[in-house]
């Protein structure tokens, strides 16, 4: 090879170096970019940016807002260009005779009119009026599905953040245990080629060292899809890496003053004032409202209506001759005398709904109760279990290490070791778990109060 043939081929290298090195770091800063650090604070401020399901509401309260304006729209003044053209079977006159000393109209079989028509509703037995009450109730309805998507999306964001660091801390607790495991297994190992320990002592760690390997696998792959969830709920891509910062020991002052609150004098009461407060409770009672609107719309039908009417226009006959102008004003009035039993059917089914909107209302309301006491419930409970859980894992955590030094003293059993682990991780994965299930059980009671809100402005993480 010469020394230009060398040369090539060292440039080539480089290249391709400065290629490979390019590619790598690129796609190590998109791993980067793609790794998410969030709080609970700011996945609840994403996720009400970018979910899909607010925007949907939010375009839903649009679409009310025009919707009643539209109906406002119907009281006021309503003209209408009109131009026409008619082929007739037999010549009628063009236009009528205006006066005796004009000559005779003309006749022709086309017949040409363009013009402008207004109508002015005068009284409608006050279905125009209740139909803008029921298109205001539209838009009540609307806002307050925004309201409650909102905090329902707060309430999910908050409960699958919860459960990310739940498994964070589970699979932490459980890797420690894997080690301190396996660590017995290389000092069995060792003890086995001194012929301290028998086989089958050796044989049982190593089967729990795989079934802690598979437990490890399933709480990874239980963390993954959570992540997956939750970038679900913050309007990303799946492939989103995300990095949870945030503790399940917190525990909010202003939780406390609420259960407080509920729990003492009057508590009732003020639960009863809560409840009425929630989007859900507030959209059904305008459900309600709409349909009371509906049933007198419904029998305003038996009602005449009255119009103030007009007409303006040109008529013409064959080759526009004849062109002369028209106009027509007067008062329409106009009253259903049979129509088969037509508008009690439409007054007996706006009443049906008018009935189920009313019993949806109260099913709610007591639903909504329920929800209460039952998150009280579970507040109660997790606490209770977060102190037994707590003295049980500093029991266990001893147990354990009594049992490990009896284990190298060679006074205890590798069955021993192995069951005082067990109870030390159980311990601690029920503390654990007692954490979350409290966490759980604030963001219920918030929801069900309606009191929840994104956690930067509730003093949470």
């Amino acid at each position: 090879m010469g020394k230009i043939g060398f040369l090539r081929l060292v440039s080539l290298c480089l290249l391709t170096s400065v290629l490979i090195a390019g590619l790598v770091l690129g796609y190590d800063l998109k791993t980067a970019r793609a790794a998410k650090v969030l709080t609970l604070a700011g996945a609840i401020r994403t996720a009400l940016a970018n979910s899909p399901k607010i925007k949907e509401n939010q375009a839903k309260v649009r679409g009310a807002v025009f919707g009643s304006k539209a109906v406002r729209a119907r009281l006021f003044p309503q003209v209408n260009g009109y131009a026409k053209y008619d082929r007739l079977s037999d010549p009628v006159s063009v236009v009528p005779i205006q006066g005796l000393h004009l000559p005779p109209p003309l006749f022709s079989r086309d017949q040409y009119q363009a013009g402008l028509s207004f109508r002015v509703p005068l009284y409608e037995g006050g279905r125009l009026r209740g139909g803008i009450r029921a298109a205001t109730k539209d838009e009540g309805i609307a806002r307050a599905g925004l309201a409650y998507s909102r905090k329902t999306l707060i309430a999910a964001v908050t409960d699958t953040f919860n459960s990310i660091l739940y498994l964070k801390s589970l699979l932490g607790a459980k890797r420690k245990t894997l080690a301190a495991i396996e660590d017995a297994r290389n000092e069995a190992a060792l003890r086995l080629k001194l012929g301290r320990i028998a086989p089958l002592d050796l044989m049982e760690i190593d089967t729990r060292v795989a079934s802690e390997r598979l437990d490890l696998v399933g709480t990874q792959e239980t963390l993954n899809r959570t992540d997956q969830q939750l970038c679900l709920l913050l309007g990303w891509s799946p492939t989103t890496g995300i990095e949870a910062r945030g503790s399940l020991e917190r525990k909010g002052k202003e939780e406390a003053a609420l259960v407080a609150s509920l729990s003492g004098p009057g508590g009732r009461g003020r639960l009863k004032a809560l409840i009425r407060k929630r989007p859900d409770i507030i959209r059904a009672g305008k459900v309600l409202g709409k349909a009371d609107e509906l049933s007198q719309i419904a029998r305003g039908l038996r009602l005449p209506s009255v119009a103030l009417v007009g007409d303006y226009g040109r008529h013409a006959g064959a080759g526009l001759d004849g062109e002369e102008g028209r106009w027509s004003a007067g008062i329409h009035v106009s009253l259903n005398i049979f129509n088969s039993g037509l508008i009690s059917a439409e007054v007996a089914r706006a009443m049906a709904k008018r009935d189920a909107a009313a019993e949806a209302l109260k099913e709610l309301a007591l639903k909504a109760e329920s929800q209460v006491y039952a998150a009280l419930s579970s507040l109660r409970e997790a606490g209770a279990r977060i102190d037994l859980a707590g003295k049980a894992r500093m029991t266990a955590g001893e147990a354990y290490k009594i049992e490990t030094l009896r284990y190298r003293k060679g006074t205890g059993t590798v069955t021993d070791l192995l069951q005082a682990q067990a109870a030390w991780w159980t311990a601690k994965a029920r503390y654990i778990r007692a954490l979350f299930d409290r966490q759980q059980a604030v963001t219920a009671l918030r929801l069900a109060t309606g009191v929840i809100r994104p956690a930067g402005r509730s003093g949470g993480q």
